[in-house]
């Protein structure tokens, strides 16, 4: 039942137009003033797909801190460190991934926040994934212990997405305009204005 609302869910989603670019302005900049940041040392970002929020933008402000991305294998992600001279490949959906030839692999545990992408997020914190599991298994493993930020563009903040068990629950949601923390139901304006 609820996978089937989630199958809705995602389809009238993707017959949308795309996020509009003014739900992700500012996106960066909530992210930049949130203690969540100026306490990590290592970041989970991603690259990413058609309409999601992309934040490697990121990059240019790394100063001092780590960043990893992610990269499919099988049914899981595996984590690599980026450097300024890192190599990328083509991976499976057609997504930029990190070469695992030439990046160094990262265990999980190192992570300290992770942005993560999604079709959708609730103002609870739950998102709305592709549909394969693979942030759910990562960000569900024992060894996981960052805090975990879900990228939204306003307009795809909804008010309540349908969740199974297997699906893990955000800590924060960042939008262009706001920083929503679930576990607390504080929700604050961003440094920005």
């Amino acid at each position: 039942m609820i996978q089937s609302e989630k199958q809705s869910l995602r389809a009238h989603l993707r017959s949308l137009p795309p996020p509009s670019p003014e739900g992700t302005t500012g996106l960066l900049t909530t992210i930049l003033g949130t203690a969540e940041w100026q306490a990590a040392s290592s970041i989970l970002l991603y690259a990413p797909l058609p309409g999601e929020p992309d934040p490697t933008e990121i990059l240019a402000h790394h100063g001092r801190k780590s960043f990893l991305f992610p990269r499919i294998s099988g049914d899981f992600l595996e984590l690599f460190r980026w450097l300024p001279d890192s190599i990328w490949t083509v991976g499976s959906f057609g997504l930029r991934e990190p070469d695992s030839g030439t990046w160094e692999r990262v265990n999980p545990g190192n992570v300290d926040l992770a942005l993560i992408p999604g079709l959708a997020f609730d103002t609870s914190g739950r998102r709305l994934g592709r549909g394969r599991g693979f942030y759910d298994r990562l960000l569900g493993d024992r060894g996981f212990h960052a805090i975990k930020a879900g990228l939204c563009p306003e307009d795809r903040l909804l008010t309540e997405i349908p969740i199974e068990p297997h699906d893990v629950v955000m800590d924060l949601v960042i939008t262009g305009q706001r920083v929503i923390r679930p576990s607390s139901m504080l929700d604050k304006p961003s440094q920005s204005g």
